[in-house]
């Protein structure tokens, strides 16, 4: 009688084990797992908002700030920095650009290597995602800086408005430092261990998901 409710417990246990928890020694190597990476992004597994809200609030934040940091590059150039339309414009994108920024590090810091479980494949899956995500919002930033910088540091003797070109060089350098950290640091490692230990399909090659894409 113990050894069958010992087996029924653990019958009970598998009944409720997802499949991406399965142990890989247990399945055919030459087959692999295959959960619904949809299914793992939409998994409510930290605080916040649920996954499609949560997507919808981030893009609300990213495409108007760079609409208006395309507004204050062209503000900026006519009517120069000191005027309220640049400083209004400016001010707007920064706020947009960081409450963006910040709402997706939140995410990663939840789902952070250093607290999850490394058995947590759907927490993995959210993180990868997460990070594409951060790419998606400060490669377009940067690309929109240097196109501003480069026309208005040839000008710098002409225009003669040195807050204008050193803003949009700052802008282009943390958003490029920024992106280079993510893809080293979390998109690359990430990526190769979902596709290639845990043969996870419909993640993101790594290649591409340094771009954000």
């Amino acid at each position: 009688m113990p050894s069958n409710r010992t087996r029924d417990s653990n019958d009970h246990h598998e009944s409720h084990e997802l499949p991406f928890h399965r142990k890989l020694q247990d399945s055919n190597p030459y087959e692999p797992i295959r959960p619904d990476p949809n299914h793992l992004l939409r998994l409510h597994l930290h605080w916040g908002l649920p996954y499609a809200p949560e997507n919808t609030l981030f893009y609300v934040f990213a495409i108007p700030s760079w609409i208006l940091e395309i507004a204050a590059a062209v503000t900026g150039s006519y009517k120069k920095t000191p005027s309220p339309a640049f400083i209004g414009c400016v001010t707007a994108f920064l706020v947009l650009h960081w409450a963006a920024w910040l709402q997706t590090v939140f995410g990663m810091v939840q789902r952070a290597s250093w607290r999850r479980s490394e058995e947590s494949v759907e927490e993995r899956v959210q993180f990868l995602w997460l990070a594409v995500r951060l790419q998606r919002l400060m490669l377009p930033t940067a690309i929109i800086a240097l196109a501003t910088f480069i026309p208005a540091y040839v000008q710098r003797d002409s225009e003669d408005d040195l807050a204008y070109w050193l803003l949009f060089l700052l802008f282009f350098i943390i958003n490029t430092v920024c992106s280079v950290m993510n893809a080293y640091n979390n998109i690359t490692w990430e990526a190769d261990r979902l596709w290639f230990e845990d043969r996870i399909p419909g993640v993101p090659s790594a290649h591409y998901a340094i771009f954000g894409l």
